[in-house]
């Protein structure tokens, strides 16, 4: 028995419908449709592959490239020596360590302005106090006014117990002596470098700089090293 519609049995409701392929979808479209619809259906996969192809540069970035590593960094407070002559001396040094300039670097800090009660000083005394206390520091190159408190607060190894004997009798004449808040007995804790040719040429300053050994550094025999470099030379 027929069925009772108000539509004929043929009519296309009752067709079965025919998926369109995407051709078929973007050739009834606008220019700008077209646009829309290949924005909205790829962007998902472009944003896909891109992250995909980023992780792999970066992976391939980091596979290639070595991990340097800092053989001697020193800490450099209140500079008054051209940031010129302090770069040459960083390469003098990689070169006086034999470093390989791929894996391995020296780092000299002049950034550390202590000297002025603004947020720049503040932020720089707090990277300071941070860098120390992950290990990363050997040596502090400080003003003898700021110097004092490093080493009267404990930051400082005995000079002594860090540097070769004849090294060590070297420097009579320029040790830094200073008890500390756990030991009133006075002990070397730094070495005044006025005399080094460094300081001598290219220093601007009336109040002298000491080099002191942090006392958790990674590189005791660095910092050796690199006095004796600016007393030979």
């Amino acid at each position: 028995m027929p069925k009772e519609t108000r539509l004929e049995e043929d009519a296309v409701i009752y067709q079965p419908r025919q998926k369109l392929t995407e051709k078929q979808k973007l050739k009834d479209m606008s220019f700008q449709e077209k646009i829309s619809y290949l924005w909205e259906y790829y962007r998902i996969h472009a944003a896909v592959a891109i992250a995909v192809i980023a992780l792999i540069i970066y992976l391939i970035y980091e596979l290639m490239t070595p991990d340097v590593k800092t053989q001697f960094y020193a800490a450099i407070i209140n500079n008054t020596i051209n940031d010129q002559v302090w770069d040459q001396y960083t390469t003098s040094f990689e070169d006086y360590l034999n470093l390989n300039p791929k894996t391995e670097d020296v780092q000299l800090n002049y950034n550390f302005y202590l000297n002025a009660s603004s947020d720049y000083s503040m932020n720089m005394q707090q990277a300071l106090s941070t860098y120390i206390a992950a290990g990363e520091v050997d040596v502090i190159i400080a003003p003898e006014s700021s110097f004092k408190e490093y080493a009267y607060y404990g930051f400082m190894e005995k000079i002594s117990d860090q540097i070769p004997t004849d090294l060590y009798a070297s420097l009579t004449d320029n040790m830094y002596m200073s008890n500390t808040e756990e030991d009133a007995e006075n002990n070397v804790y730094g070495i005044y470098l006025t005399d080094t040719k460094l300081f001598k040429v290219n220093a601007n300053n009336t109040d002298p700089y000491i080099l002191g050994i942090i006392a958790n550094s990674g590189h005791k025999e660095n910092a050796a090293e690199f006095l004796r470099m600016l007393y030979n030379e």
